[in-house]
C-alpha cells in the first residue's frame, strides 16, 4: 500500500506545482493558453489511468499477472521475430548440411523443399510479411522485377482469400519452424 500513498503524493506535488505555475497576461485567450491546458489535462487523465491501474492490481492481483505476463510475451516475442536474414542463414546452414549427404541417402521431401525455396529465390518471388510477433514466408505470383501488365495489376495480385494457400513458412522466435520440420529427418531416404 506504500505505492498508493506515493502515487497520491505525486498527485497532490502534481497541483501544487500546477498551480504555481501561471501564463503570464499576454498568453492569456491565446494558442498558446489552450496548448497548455490541453498538455495539463492530458497529464492528469494519464495519471488518473496510471492510478487506476496501480489500485486494480491491488484489489485483483491474479488479473493484473495475467496481464503484465501476457504483455511481457508479446514483447519478447516482438524482440525475438525472425526476419529476412535470419531466414537466409537458416537456408543457407540446411543447404549446407543437405550437401554433405549423398543424394541416395537424402530425404525426398527435404530436398524438394529447398530445392523449391531456392527457385523461388532464384526468381525473386519469395516475400516476407513482419506482422510484429512472426514473420510469414510466402511465394509470390510474379518477380519483383516483372514489369508486364499481369504483374502490376492489381487483380491478379495475391488477394486476401487464397493468401494462406502462398504461405510456404512461419517465422515465430528466431526459427522458421516449417523449414526446420522439413529438414528433420534430411538424411534419410524413405523408399
Amino acid at each position: 500500500m506504500s505505492l498508493m500513498r506515493v502515487g497520491s503524493r505525486v498527485t497532490a506535488l502534481g497541483q501544487k506545482i500546477g498551480e504555481k505555475i501561471v501564463l503570464p497576461e499576454r498568453f492569456k485567450d491565446t494558442f498558446v493558453e489552450k496548448w497548455v491546458k490541453y498538455w495539463k489535462g492530458l497529464v492528469r487523465d494519464y495519471s488518473e489511468v496510471a492510478l487506476g491501474v496501480v489500485k486494480e492490481s491491488y484489489t485483483k492481483p491474479k488479473k493484473a499477472l495475467a496481464y503484465g505476463t501476457g504483455i511481457l510475451c508479446l514483447y519478447q516475442m516482438a524482440q525475438h521475430n525472425p526476419d529476412e536474414g535470419v531466414f537466409m542463414t537458416q537456408l543457407r546452414r540446411d543447404n549446407s548440411r543437405m550437401i554433405m549427404v549423398p543424394p541416395e541417402l537424402q530425404n525426398h521431401v527435404s530436398a524438394k523443399h529447398l530445392l523449391m525455396l531456392e527457385r523461388a529465390i532464384n526468381q525473386k518471388k519469395l516475400r516476407f510479411l513482419s506482422l510484429g510477433i512472426c514473420t510469414l514466408v510466402w511465394v509470390d505470383l510474379f518477380s519483383e522485377d516483372d514489369c508486364t501488365y499481369p504483374a502490376i495489376c492489381e487483380f491478379t495480385n495475391v488477394g486476401f482469400l487464397n493468401f494462406h494457400e502462398r504461405v510456404i513458412d512461419v517465422g515465430f522466435w528466431n526459427e522458421f519452424w516449417r523449414l526446420k520440420w522439413k529438414m528433420h529427418n534430411y538424411d534419410v531416404n524413405y523408399l
